[in-house]
């Protein structure tokens, strides 16, 4: 699966949040989406998995235009999401989320997607009683119940303690070895230059670069948007 985003521009007002962005997500690779606060991110998210239309610009999925469907149908096309607050339903149990989420899912696949987010154990608990890691593993088997083809992840490490970032790494470099494609926002650079092979960068709204971790770091585009001036400006003082 291909997702392809052309001069995609959404506006809040006179709030241009994201401004003429193109990219390109083939399910070969992990790709990461990054930026300072208020960049435009999770808009772009927003915008491609159908929760937002935007004012000009098309988002396809292997040529196909999606743009501003529902996001229901857009699941059921193969591309799903989870969002930085993970979005459970409380007074259900841990299983019976996931079958919300696919009524047919198998038993060999449930079982699969809980030992994946270590969750087995707790099959039987509420989802509003685990802890807010412990929910955001939720709401990411929840989508994989789904059987999509790309998975957008919202800051899957955000709020999580430091001792467990690692397995959250290593839960996505499984999901994409299973064959499934994965675009992530993450605001921890390590985390991301870790793990993502191409990465797009956003700066108020509009695309600034683009490429590989080794490239994206040494970028004076990147370094000047996250620190508000670049290296060869230190360095001349």
């Amino acid at each position: 699966m291909e997702l392809s985003v052309s001069g995609v521009t959404k506006r809040f007002g006179n709030l241009v949040a994201v401004s003429d962005c193109s990219l390109k997500v083939p399910s070969d690779r992990i790709f990461a989406l990054i930026g300072p606060n208020g960049s435009g991110k999770t808009t772009l998210f927003n915008v491609i998995t159908g929760f937002l239309s935007p004012e000009a610009g098309r988002v396809a999925l292997n040529g196909k235009n999606i743009t501003g469907r529902d996001p229901a149908r857009i699941a059921k096309m193969g591309l799903v999401r989870t969002f930085q607050i993970p979005r459970v339903f409380a007074n259900l149990t841990v299983e019976e989320n996931l079958r919300v989420a696919n009524s047919r899912i198998q038993d060999i696949r449930l079982n699969e997607l809980l030992d994946l987010v270590a969750l087995k154990e707790m099959r039987e608990r509420k989802a509003g009683h685990l802890s807010y890691g412990q929910k955001k593993g939720l709401d990411l088997a929840r989508a994989l119940a789904i059987g999509p083809s790309l998975v957008l992840l919202d800051e899957p490490t955000a709020g999580i303690e430091p001792a467990k970032i690692q397995s959250i790494i290593a839960q996505i470099r499984e999901i994409h070895t299973m064959g499934t494609g994965v675009f992530i926002i993450e605001h921890n650079m390590s985390v991301t230059m870790n793990l993502a092979d191409y990465i797009y960068v956003l700066n108020s709204g509009v695309k600034i670069a683009e490429g590989p971790p080794q490239q994206i770091q040494s970028d004076e585009r990147v370094i000047d948007a996250y620190f508000g001036r670049s290296r060869s400006t230190e360095a001349s003082k």
